[in-house]
């Protein structure tokens, strides 16, 4: 739990991820289910308010992730805080998620960390620098609530992460929403529902918090849209 006082996000207490060498490591592959929403700006305090009940719950974590440019939608790669590979792909096609408050596309991720020898990488490959700082809480398949800790950060079983990010590039502030069921792929959909059902209702969604299909998509294909033409 984080006790915050007239929240901000820069007030959760959160884990900086030290640098360090690589080391050998087993490849974890996530198989997970999620939707997401990009909105410019920064992040409203009635919106962190409401996901957060106040500073009551909520893990938070700042860190900095470099993204491969490639223009691509359904391919990411991502150096989580700037040294661990990562590799994630879409599989299908986006699908409209079935429920009434929320419009967004519905995409299935594949996630290899750490994905080295996977990805070529050559000498001009380009790279873009994402400060996060990201909230999150966990639900059961049935909605309720999972206290996280840095020991439980990882997903591992059955239900549904949502996060609330900070992020920066370039010093131009956006901020997402997201929700990413993950466990047995049968059941994503009931706990993807399942997750957002309590989070509205333990407390109103503030009015200002639409869920438009135009602001919906991952991480890569915000990228593609935003950063695709810049120099990094």
């Amino acid at each position: 739990m984080v006790d915050v006082a007239g929240p901000s996000i820069s007030q959760f207490e959160s884990r900086q991820e030290p640098s360090s060498q690589s080391t050998t490591r087993d490849v974890v592959v996530d198989l997970t289910s999620e939707l997401r929403w990009f909105f410019e700006g920064p992040l409203p305090d009635d919106v962190l308010r409401w996901f957060t009940h106040d500073g009551a719950t909520g893990l938070a974590e700042t860190r900095r992730d470099s993204y491969r440019l490639d223009g691509q939608a359904d391919i990411g790669v991502k150096r989580r805080y700037e040294t661990i590979l990562e590799l994630k792909l879409r599989e299908g096609p986006t699908l409209p998620f079935p429920h009434r408050d929320l419009g967004g596309q519905l995409e299935v991720w594949r996630r290899w960390s750490p994905a080295d020898g996977m990805i070529f990488l050559g000498p001009d490959t380009r790279w873009l620098d994402v400060e996060k700082t990201v909230v999150k809480r966990r639900f059961t398949p049935d909605g309720e609530e999972v206290e996280l800790t840095e020991q439980t950060r990882a997903m591992s079983g059955q239900g549904c992460d949502a996060e609330i990010a900070v992020i920066s590039v370039r010093h131009q502030p956006t901020w997402t929403f997201a929700l990413a069921a993950f466990g047995p792929t049968d059941d994503h959909l009931s706990s993807l529902t399942a997750a957002w059902d309590t989070l509205v209702a333990v407390r109103s969604l503030p009015r200002r918090l639409p869920f438009p299909w135009a602001n919906s998509c991952g991480y890569p294909e915000w990228m593609a849209r935003r950063y695709h033409d810049c120099e990094p």
